[in-house]
């Protein structure tokens, strides 16, 4: 059984400066300082990830899960796609998408795949709020 799952956020910052803070490793700093007892993916505590696509032109990012984690629990295959996309017509304004691609191997390891995508939505928010919040307090700073 193949899948795909994802979720959105609007942000009220440019999708370069979200990019800055959601395609970086600030991403996993700021979900570890924010959510210390529930920053882990579900499965086994540890995993390895190797990046297919970093691109920050287009503001994507690409990562397949190598060993552990979900791959563990049931899981063939396990893509994470994270993305900024400029809101048409509004430059200070973007969108946030966060993308699963999933191959399960066992079907009683559905109930991981909105577990991870919740919280992957969990740690979106978290970047949402850290970018606004930054790009605020920059602007009535000047």
């Amino acid at each position: 059984m193949e899948g795909k799952v994802f979720r959105e956020i609007e942000v009220k910052v440019s999708a370069n400066e979200t990019w800055k803070v959601y395609g970086s490793l600030q991403l996993a700093k700021l979900g570890v300082e924010e959510l210390p007892d529930r920053y882990r993916v579900p499965g086994p505590a540890w995993y390895k990830e190797k990046f297919l696509v970093v691109d920050d032109e287009k503001r994507v990012k690409v990562g397949v899960f190598t060993e552990g984690g979900v791959l563990e629990q049931g899981f063939e295959s396990y893509v994470v796609v994270l993305e900024a996309i400029e809101k048409e017509g509004k430059k200070d304004e973007c969108i946030m998408r966060g993308t699963i691609e999933y191959v399960l191997n066992d079907e009683a390891a559905i109930p991981l795949v909105t577990s991870s995508i919740e919280g992957l939505l969990t740690i979106m928010k978290i970047i949402a709020d850290y970018v606004t919040k930054n790009h605020n307090s920059k602007n009535t700073t000047k």
